[in-house]
This record gives structure tokens, C-alpha cells and sequence, in this order.
């Protein structure tokens, strides 16, 4: 009696250790191309591809503030108003389209202009995303009203409409996003534009504030 209770307890261990090699042999992480898959790599390997017009998020809104002038000179500065669209490629990274009408009295800067930037987003909390970024623009006059000194005339001053070259720039900038409500974002900003034709210049600053409606949700 007491030989087949060893034996029993013995086919039982074999048993154990068959089923138990068995399991590992199945749940083993199969190589690829000549490396070890883990389940991580696995869940984000099978992630669905990006897709352009699936955005993470996309903000339509509205900003508007002063514009400050580097080069000086008696009324240089201004204020400004414009369009701005976000789209979020991810919860890190968005491109922002942003148009703008200037109204300064000066030649520093454009009437018009437009730019197309990248903005990352290093981290944000439940209701605050800052961020900074970068990009290039376009701005560009129309027409212009020139005063030119006329010493024959009793009215020495005579005047001409001037066509003034767009001319591109550089843009930094730096930025925070706030969740005012579910979908109303809230933003503040502080930018720099570097004229590329004009060597002499010092260069624009503009300081911001925007209102923006954001459609979709922020992927995980």
C-alpha cells in the first residue's frame, strides 16, 4: 500500500512538471526578427495607425492683443486680432494656423499676416497645458499711404499709394493652455518674429490672449 502511494505522489509530480512546462512553452515571448516581443511592445505594435483626419483634438477660436516693436521709433507698437486653428496630432504635439489683421501705424509691421507653426506640449494637469514652439510666417501690406514733402506747393505734403512686398519671418513662442469648460479653452501667449529680408530689424513681439472651442478628446 505504502509503494503505490509513492507511486501515486511520483506520477502526480511528473504530471505537475509536464503541464507546468507545457503552460511556459506556450506563453513564451516568440522572437522577431531576431529580437524578444514583449507584451508591451506587443499592445503598442498593433496601435491603429494615424490618421489626418482623425486629430486628436482640433481648437477653432479667436486671439487678439498688442504687438510690440523691437526697432523703437514714436508709435511703433499696436494691438492685433485674429483666427487660429490647433490640430492636435497628439497629446505632445500640434500644428497651429494662425491668421491676423495688425493695427499699428508704422512699417514695422505688416496690415496682414499668417503662420503656420509646431507647438509641443511637454506635459499638462487636469486643467493646464503649457507649451512651447515654433514656425514661419508671411505678412504683407497692400496698399500704403505715403506722405512726401513737397516744398513748391503751399500744401507741402503730397500723397501715394505704395505697394509694400510680402516679406516672410521666424516665430518662437511660448504659450499656456487653460480648460475654462468641458470644450472651451482658454490661452495665453507670448511670441517673437524675425523678419528674414530685413537684416537691420530687432525684430516683433506679440502678447496674446485667445478663446478657443475644441472638438474630439485627447487620445490616452
Amino acid at each position: 500500500m505504502k509503494n503505490n502511494s509513492i507511486k501515486v505522489v511520483i506520477a502526480m509530480y511528473v504530471l505537475s512538471f509536464g503541464f507546468n512546462t507545457n503552460a511556459q512553452s506556450t506563453n513564451q515571448e516568440e522572437p522577431i526578427f531576431g529580437t524578444v516581443l514583449s507584451k508591451k511592445s506587443t499592445s503598442d505594435s498593433t496601435k491603429k495607425p494615424f490618421n489626418l483626419f482623425k486629430p486628436a483634438f482640433l481648437r477653432l477660436g479667436i486671439i487678439g492683443g498688442s504687438m510690440i516693436s523691437f526697432d523703437g521709433g514714436r508709435g511703433s507698437n499696436g494691438g492685433m486680432l485674429g483666427l487660429r486653428v490647433e490640430y492636435g496630432i497628439s497629446n505632445r504635439f500640434s500644428v497651429v494656423g494662425q491668421f491676423q489683421n495688425n493695427r499699428s501705424r508704422n512699417d514695422d509691421f505688416p496690415d496682414a499676416q499668417a503662420s503656420l507653426g509646431l507647438n509641443w506640449m511637454p506635459f499638462k494637469s487636469k486643467r493646464l497645458q503649457p507649451y512651447v514652439g515654433l514656425g514661419v510666417g508671411i505678412g504683407g501690406d497692400g496698399l500704403r499711404r505715403n506722405d512726401f514733402r513737397n516744398s513748391g506747393r503751399r500744401f507741402d505734403y503730397d500723397n501715394l499709394n505704395e505697394r509694400r512686398h510680402a516679406e516672410g519671418f521666424g516665430l518662437l513662442k511660448t504659450g499656456l493652455n487653460y480648460v475654462l469648460a468641458k470644450r472651451l479653452i482658454g490661452t495665453i501667449e507670448a511670441n517673437y518674429e524675425m523678419p528674414f529680408q530685413n537684416k537691420d530689424s530687432n525684430g516683433n513681439a506679440n502678447i496674446a490672449l485667445g478663446l478657443s472651442y475644441q472638438f474630439g478628446r485627447n487620445k490616452k
